[in-house]
């Protein structure tokens, strides 16, 4: 059974869902979520903007943690679906409510995003393979060493972390140059 491909259906279709569900949501309860989310972190945006390399570390931190939290939480099924599923809605609220264009949001996220998002679900299919496994030899008594899944997943879960220290780069010092490049105005 192919635990990595049953796991990356399901952690690409939440993030989707996610994505679809804050076009259904009624848009006032998304937008005051938004504003409520961009006030809080507002402050704390504002102080990191003083140091890239600060900045940098504590976005790939915050990654990370979505990360190891996906991975070791996997086996649960529940956590790295609700963490994509989250991400998914974050994503797709910014890119509709923001007061931006739409397009030139999908600009801003992109460069970082093609690196950080499948990381991301990269970590929560590794985890999550892992824990088809352990349902599919307790439940089912299926053959199969839970170790040595682990210790291969696990070599996914170290390139998923190479991969949000690239993201956290090309957040930190590629996407503030957009903007300039294209003319886009804040």
């Amino acid at each position: 059974m192919n635990y990595l491909l049953i796991s990356t259906v399901l952690m690409i279709s939440s993030f989707i869902l996610g994505l679809i569900s804050c076009y259904v949501i009624e848009p006032r309860i998304t937008e005051d979520f938004i504003r409520e989310v961009s006030r809080e972190l507002r402050p704390i945006i504002e102080t990191l903007s003083i140091n890239p390399i600060i900045t940098m570390l504590l976005i790939f931190l915050n990654n990370l943690r979505v990360a190891l939290i996906s991975f070791f939480l996997g086996p649960t099924l529940l956590i790295p679906i609700t963490v994509l599923y989250v991400n998914g809605f974050l994503i797709g609220s910014f890119l509709i409510y923001s007061s931006r264009p739409f397009i030139e949001n999908l600009i801003l996220i992109i460069p970082h995003g093609v690196i950080e998002l499948p990381a991301i679900i990269l970590s929560a299919t590794s985890g999550t393979s892992v824990g088809l496994a352990i349902i599919h030899k307790y439940l089912f008594k299926g053959d199969i060493s839970i170790k040595e899944l682990f210790i291969k997943n696990l070599k996914y879960l170290i390139i998923a972390i190479l991969m949000l220290g690239i993201a956290a780069f090309v957040e930190v010092f590629i996407t503030p140059l957009i903007p300039k490049f294209l003319s886009i105005t804040s």
